[in-house]
């Protein structure tokens, strides 16, 4: 029996902050004004069909970087007896911002839901689990200005997968090469019986939302009745 087990995880989440696809379309529109621009300023010497071509190969560009970061693959997910770990092994002194690490007494339960590309796997977390921190909107919106200058240098610090979402309550990885059946098996494994490891068909429309408590309205006390 394996003592655990690695599995790859699809997309720019597990480099990337969450929403740095989003930024690639105002990278290149960027450059696509910049052509214009240079294409005005120098109607004589640059051809109004250069300027054009020129916007049609970023255009193109744009389609393959999404394309590529969209279906990236890296080993992103492992699982042992002691819990589990997201995100890219690194070398980096504090590497704390790039892997998160769940033992099992934090979860509750895992679901996965097939995809074409593998699977999607919901990871539950125990209402006692130790919440990780996450970022208050100004830090993140200095993340995406950060990775908006300077993409290749900043803003890689948090990638959107150890970041929970949800308000706290759940882990989103997208696992390739495997399905349900076979991951649920290894997890079993693994995992204590506190934790729930479930395989959801198909038809079993799986939905990633927590429901909110529900408040029950508040009750006056009945008044005593005095004979």
């Amino acid at each position: 029996m394996a003592e655990n087990v690695t599995c790859l995880v699809r997309g720019a989440a597990s480099r990337y902050p969450r929403g740095y696809l989003a930024l690639i379309p105002i990278w290149f529109v960027a450059l696509a004004l910049g052509v214009l621009l240079a294409s005005r300023h120098l109607s004589g010497r640059l051809p109004l069909w250069l300027g054009l071509c020129e916007i049609g190969s970023l255009v193109l560009a744009a389609v393959i970087l999404l394309g590529v970061l969209a279906t990236v693959r890296r080993h992103a997910f492992r699982a042992d007896h002691g819990g589990i770990w997201l995100g890219v092994l690194t070398t980096r002194r504090r590497p704390r911002r790039r892997l998160v690490r769940l033992d099992w007494a934090d979860v509750a339960q895992i679901r996965m839901v097939p995809r074409r590309y593998g699977l999607l796997m919901e990871i539950g977390l125990a209402p006692s689990a130790r919440r990780s921190p996450r970022l208050s909107p100004l830090a993140q919106a200095a993340v995406w200005l950060g990775a908006l200058l300077l993409p290749f240098m900043f803003g890689r610090g948090w990638p959107a997968l150890t970041m929970p979402a949800a308000h706290r309550h759940r882990y989103l990885v997208k696992v390739c090469a495997t399905t349900p059946a076979q991951l649920k098996v290894s997890l079993s494994a693994l995992a204590p019986e506190t934790v729930a490891v479930r395989s959801l068909s198909r038809r079993t429309v799986l939905q990633f939302v927590v429901p909110p408590q529900r408040r029950l309205p508040a009750t006056r006390p009945t008044p005593a009745i005095r004979p």
